[in-house]
């Protein structure tokens, strides 16, 4: 499963646009779902943030874990506004929502919440053993969130590609795909460890930013007793 992003560290930008007299603290995030690739690969939630106070400190939580050292902690610019991004928490498997806090760091110091999900960059095959590399599997992908793009099934045999399936749309905030196939497209794949790679690249990209692969041992069938 990999990830292939800039990872940004604690919120340290600032974006200065006017400011509404008696402004309350709020910020947007730029998706709803993020994703969750290893401990060390994790997609960075943007945000933008007004209505604090200007000049001002701010603490920034996931999950109520502080994301910045209490002797560099951002700034609001003079308008109160705050731009930048942390890394989203880690999930190993399914997904689940997390709380980002904004928070001055001063006594009676305002704040602003939002909640947001994460998602484990994965695919499953059920059965994880089918009878025949022609048999009819579920593949359950998760994590490829671009709703507009169609999610590929690539067939990597030696580090080249053999045939590229399209299974379809993913749909909800996290990039959810579930679909029935034949395990292998084609007849006959030759014996050894194939690689099947999910990802959102029509053709197939080793280096693809975002995808996650399914391992396959495809063994030679024992010749008919006579």
């Amino acid at each position: 499963m990999h990830l292939r992003l800039s990872l940004a560290g604690a919120v340290v930008a600032v974006l200065a646009t006017p400011a509404a007299a008696f402004a309350i603290p709020d910020f947007t995030l730029d998706k709803t779902c993020y994703v969750s690739a290893r401990p060390d690969e994790r997609e960075p939630v943007t945000i933008n943030a007004s209505g604090f106070a200007g000049n001002t400190r701010m603490n920034v939580f996931v999950d109520e874990v502080s994301q910045a050292p209490a002797d560099s902690l951002p700034q609001t610019d003079g308008l109160g506004n705050l731009s930048g991004s942390v890394q989203a928490p880690y999930v190993d498997s399914g997904q689940r929502l997390f709380t980002l806090r904004l928070a001055e760091a001063r006594d009676n110091g305002q704040m602003a919440t939002h909640v947001a999900k994460v998602t484990a960059l994965s695919v499953t095959q059920s059965p994880s053993t089918p009878a025949t590399t022609s048999s009819r599997v579920r593949f359950r992908v998760r994590g490829l969130t671009d709703k507009l793009a169609p999610v590929y099934a690539h067939y990597v045999f030696k580090g080249k590609v053999r045939q590229t399936v399209r299974l379809g749309k993913p749909y909800g905030d996290c990039g959810l795909l579930s679909v029935r196939r034949r395990q292998f497209p084609f007849k006959n794949p030759k014996p050894g460890r194939w690689w099947i790679q999910f990802d959102q690249e029509q053709a197939y990209n080793p280096q693809a930013r975002l995808y996650t692969k399914l391992k396959v041992e495809v063994t030679k069938k024992p010749r008919p007793q006579h």
